[in-house]
């Protein structure tokens, strides 16, 4: 068994995606969609154990150790990439074209997120049918 799963992540990640308030096109266009250093700052404020138990920052970035950030986008990709539609959660890209930067508002009033020359990941919980 996995650290991954002996922290029963894909319940906790459900349940934050869960309590996202939708959006007012949500309607429309299902659940809206968040970046993953949104969703890694959501998962930290309701499970904190997490990130102490995984013993990371919150954002690797400049650091050379990965962050929740990472490990998130990391392992839900290969989740998404092994168990496709079955996963109840799905991923999406932001282009990068003509792409400046995105700022985040974390824990304390600091980015998360600055310039950014590659695509950014998007998740959310997977519509059901």
């Amino acid at each position: 068994m996995t650290l991954w799963d002996k922290l029963g992540m894909d319940d906790k990640l459900v349940k934050v995606l869960t309590e996202i308030p939708p959006g007012p096109d949500a309607s429309e266009f299902g659940r809206a969609y968040v970046t993953i250093h949104q969703l890694a700052v959501e998962l930290d404020q309701r499970f904190p154990e997490v990130r102490k138990q995984l013993d990371v920052p919150l954002g690797g970035g400049a650091t050379r150790h990965a962050g929740l950030v990472e490990l998130l986008g990391k392992e839900l990709v290969d989740k998404i990439k092994r168990y496709g539609d079955v996963y109840p959660i799905e991923a999406a890209q932001l282009s990068s074209v003509r792409f400046r930067e995105v700022r985040l508002r974390g824990p304390g009033g600091r980015d998360l997120v600055g310039a950014s020359k590659t695509d950014l990941p998007l998740i959310r919980l997977r519509p059901k049918d």
